[in-house]
């Protein structure tokens, strides 16, 4: 067994001068290296700046900086997706956008310890309006009727001042005689899960398999099941959209759809070198 692929992405958001936030996100890996960065107001979550640098990329093609003016005004939030679509496109690859889609990701991540600069008298009064504004979107939002511990209880004790939200993700590749064991993980400030998983030379899934180590609720760990599903796929010929419908949605966990689209670019990204001669 060899090691011929790793990926890391760390996502931070954190308090800065003049009630503002930064949002950073950067990805490390065997074929490339770059960050994004979100300065956004921290009531409003209205961005102030955005930009991204690309350090290392195939042959160098990706590499630069920029800034994402038309983003200016934009709300980091839900829905920013098309304004990132609009104004940063398929930059650096569709990697810029990417990268900037995780700092939003972050900013709303970072809410629960901004309750009060968002509107909401207490913690549980933000919860509440979560719960309404986030219903049937995960296995904990669609199952409120089984829980036993409520976000505000999950998160109570947790002391976040001027670092508000950490995440990282990261995805490994080991190549076999006769196939690829692949392992991605993701941590962030209130969850803990991964995905393992073989595959044949032609992508196959053999196996695959979920854990959860940390999570809000012992019904989010019956998500660990669904990772099974993906047994017999095709790995490289599947759409996120289709990653989504088995491990994602209203029954699922949108944390699992995450790293099974990273395993996916991963398998992707190494079968490919694999055909052309070479390992990496």
């Amino acid at each position: 067994m060899k090691l011929i692929y790793q990926k890391s992405w760390f996502c931070s958001v954190k308090r800065i001068h003049s009630g503002e936030l930064l949002a950073e996100a950067s990805v490390l890996g065997t074929e490339l290296e770059a960050t994004g960065r979100l300065k956004a107001d921290q009531s409003s979550f209205e961005i102030k700046d955005a930009r991204w640098e690309v350090f290392r990329s195939p042959a160098g093609i990706f590499n630069g900086s920029q800034e994402a003016p038309g983003l200016k005004g934009t709300t980091a939030y839900f829905n920013a997706g098309r304004d990132l679509r609009r104004e940063v496109g398929e930059h650096a690859g569709g990697l810029a956008r990417e990268l900037l889609a995780e700092c939003v990701k972050g900013i709303i991540q970072s809410e629960t310890f901004l309750f009060r600069e968002r509107g909401f008298p207490t913690l549980k009064s933000y919860c509440e309006h979560w719960r309404k504004f986030q219903v049937d979107t995960c296995r904990y939002q669609s199952n409120l009727h089984r829980v036993t511990r409520w976000w505000n209880e999950y998160v109570d004790g947790l002391q976040h001042g001027l670092n508000l939200f950490n995440r990282s993700k990261n995805c490994a590749v080991y190549l076999l005689a006769d196939g690829l064991i692949v392992h991605s993980g993701f941590s962030d400030s209130y969850h803990e899960l991964g995905l393992l998983s073989r595959l044949d030379l032609a992508g196959r899934v053999e196996e695959c398999s979920g854990s959860f180590l940390r999570a809000p609720d012992q019904v989010c760990f019956e998500c660990a099941l669904l990772p099974g599903r993906l047994k017999g796929l095709v790995l490289t010929e599947c759409a996120k959209k289709q990653l989504s419908e088995i491990v994602g949605g209203p029954q699922g966990c949108e944390h699992l759809v995450d790293l099974a689209e990273e395993l996916r670019k991963a398998v992707a990204y190494t079968l490919a070198n694999i055909r052309k001669g070479g390992v990496v």
